[in-house]
């Protein structure tokens, strides 16, 4: 069978990403089916993930070329060997999972994730002709196109003229890979609800993908093994390097598996998941902050794109997943809990934005100067508050009201998109819009009023409404040194939020439609003044907000931005906050940023949301 040539397609990148994401997808499905907590869950498996991309590049080096292997700026080879991955993905799920509050049944959930990313990973290794087999006459022979690897290395050993269009048939080593990966997950399916030991799944799998990886080294060609490839005459026989290695390993990983399975005696009750219910927040940041130093130290091409991507996804939703427990425990237990999780995600957010940093590349310009650009946002926000308020029984003002007590908590999640057009000069012009969705829960607890009637709630009562917001704004910049100048103004329509406190909170009405409005005055690479009204879907969703503010770019044009200030949300009695915001480039690709948002009154009014934007050239 000749595969076509799709000149010079790459294969192996998509299926390369695609496999990673299908190994963090099951290890959040097992994670789910074992019953794990989620948040250390998430910590774990988002360094597992990246010890499993790094560990299949170092195995392929001598461990003296390791740090100029991570560190250095120059490109290097691309090798992989999951022999490495799974190897690094192991030790570090055994050395933090006891920290994070996991049982040793986390090494268990490894198995089958791993088995089902490899399978996805073989069918691009199929088509871009890697990890291929020896020549063979046989029918189920693949050719690879000209310029492929199993055609380069056969004209090199003279296998074939420099001008063949085609290599010579090679066995598919890459499909029994992928059948043995596919057989060993059936094997662990099957076996799943089996009483045996902890840790009895993991030495399965890895004894049987070990010795079934040295048996199909024997139809792999020595070219393609990027791990002890060389050929050894051992007892009259020729041995790959790797064969001499995988089949004691596995031999003995299936000898330790047998042994603990048969002197096993099942309890009436398993081994729990999770060895303590503390709370760990402290734990699962450190292993962000751990994750996020090791990839600043990382060089340029330490991660192609692919990686990295993965990476900070994941980092990603560890720090949502961390903010949405922090704002939840500032909600129970007041203002003492707010400085450690606020400064700690505002410390990791930061470090996401100025790890691995590179040199900006500016969009290019047309034949006038102008530039034209579409930035796509997506994000989440949440606020909670409190307030006591006398809420009208009916809109008709005629009938009584009565006094409530609100606990109010509002969480949703949107996208926008905006179009930018720039001049050479620097002035700009655009448009966006957006659509969120979310829920508004309310906790309403009665006051007494006697001269109340037709109360709104004669008990405790939780009330839950769906909000949405249609947001469409329109924005300009003009540049004059220190007096440049940027406005916006736009509106917010849609289910917008209950008890809006318009009116002096007489109203228990939805609110229809809300202003936007913003005017900036300053140098931005420098400082700045802004003063808004409703300013985005965070201070309009659930509650309206007016801001006060001093910001600055840090010195950098088109660079970050950190902006602090006062923030007015009228739910009495506590209206008046702190906010900070920034907006921070990612590094990797120039297009992303991510936009932290958090206003606070120290108490029991926060309010929190976090964008994450990809800006491209149109």
């Amino acid at each position: 069978m000749t595969l076509p040539d799709l000149h010079g397609y790459d294969f192996y990148t998509p299926f390369y990403l695609l496999a990673t994401l299908t190994n963090v997808l099951l290890l959040l499905v097992e994670g789910w089916r074992r019953g794990f907590p989620l948040r250390p869950w998430l910590a774990l498996v988002a360094a597992s993930s990246l010890a499993l991309i790094l560990g299949t590049k170092l195995i392929t080096h001598p461990i003296g070329d390791w740090g100029e292997l991570l560190i250095s700026d120059v490109p290097g080879s691309t090798a992989r060997s999951i022999l490495g991955g799974g190897l690094a993905a192991a030790l570090t799920v055994a050395a933090l999972r006891r920290w994070l509050g996991l049982s040793r049944a986390a090494l268990d959930a490894l198995a089958l994730p791993l088995c089902g990313a490899l399978v996805v990973q073989c069918l691009g290794c199929v088509l871009t002709g890697c990890c291929f087999g020896v020549p063979t006459a046989s029918a189920w022979g693949l050719r690879y196109a000209a310029g492929t690897l199993p055609w380069v290395v056969q004209v090199q050993a003279g296998l074939l003229p420099a001008g063949a269009a085609h290599s010579l048939p090679v066995v598919p080593t890459q499909l029994l890979a992928l059948l043995l990966c596919a057989a060993v997950g059936g094997v662990l399916l099957a076996t799943r609800r089996r009483q045996w030991p902890v840790g009895s799944w993991l030495l399965l799998q890895t004894g049987l993908l070990l010795l079934g990886r040295a048996g199909q080294a024997i139809w792999r060609d020595p070219a393609g093994e990027p791990v002890a490839g060389t050929v050894q005459t051992v007892l009259g026989g020729h041995w790959l390097g790797l064969q001499l290695i995988l089949l004691p390993m596995g031999l003995l990983a299936l000898g330790i598996w047998a042994w603990r399975v048969r002197r096993y005696r099942p309890t009436v009750l398993a081994a729990p998941a999770v060895v303590t219910t503390v709370n760990n927040s402290g734990r699962h940041l450190a292993v962000v902050l751990a994750m996020l130093g090791l990839t600043a130290l990382l060089g340029r091409h330490a991660l192609t794109f692919p990686e990295m991507l993965v990476v900070r996804a994941l980092l990603l939703t560890v720090l949502v997943a961390e903010a949405s427990a922090g704002l939840a425990s500032l909600h129970a237990r007041g203002p003492r809990l707010v400085g450690l999780p606020v400064s700690l995600l505002l410390a990791v957010i930061f470090l996401v934005g100025t790890a691995q940093t590179s040199p900006e590349k500016q969009p290019l310009a047309d034949s006038t100067g102008t530039t034209r650009t579409i930035t796509v946002t997506g994000g989440a926000l949440a606020n909670h508050h409190e307030v006591n308020q006398d809420i009208l029984t009916s809109s008709s003002g005629c009938s009584g009201r009565q006094r409530l007590a609100l606990q109010q908590q509002v969480s949703a999640v949107g996208g926008e998109v905006a179009f930018e057009t720039a001049q050479a000069s620097g002035n700009t012009k655009g448009w966006g819009a957006g659509v969120w969705v979310g829920q508004q829960r309310i906790d309403m607890q009665p006051f007494p009023d006697p001269n109340g009637n037709t109360p709104i709630a004669s008990r405790d009562t939780t009330m839950r409404r769906t909000l949405a917001d249609l947001h469409i704004y329109r924005e300009a910049h003009r540049e004059n040194g220190w007096l440049s100048l940027d406005l916006r103004f736009g509106v917010h329509v849609g289910n917008l939020g209950y008890f809006s406190y318009f009116d002096d909170g007489n109203s228990k009405d939805a609110t229809p439609i809300m202003p936007e409005a913003m005017i900036r005055l300053g140098k931005p690479a420098v400082l700045y003044g802004q003063a808004d009204f409703c300013y985005g879907a965070e201070n309009a969703l659930g509650a309206y907000t007016t801001r006060l503010g001093l910001g600055s770019g840090l010195g950098i044009s088109n660079g970050p931005r950190l902006l602090v200030g006062y923030a007015h949300s009228p739910h009495q009695p506590t209206p008046s906050l702190g906010f900070v915001s920034a907006l921070l480039r990612l590094p990797g690709r120039t297009g992303f940023s991510l936009e932290p948002y958090y206003a606070t009154d120290l108490g029991r009014h926060n309010s929190l949301s976090l964008k994450l934007n990809y800006q491209f050239k149109r």
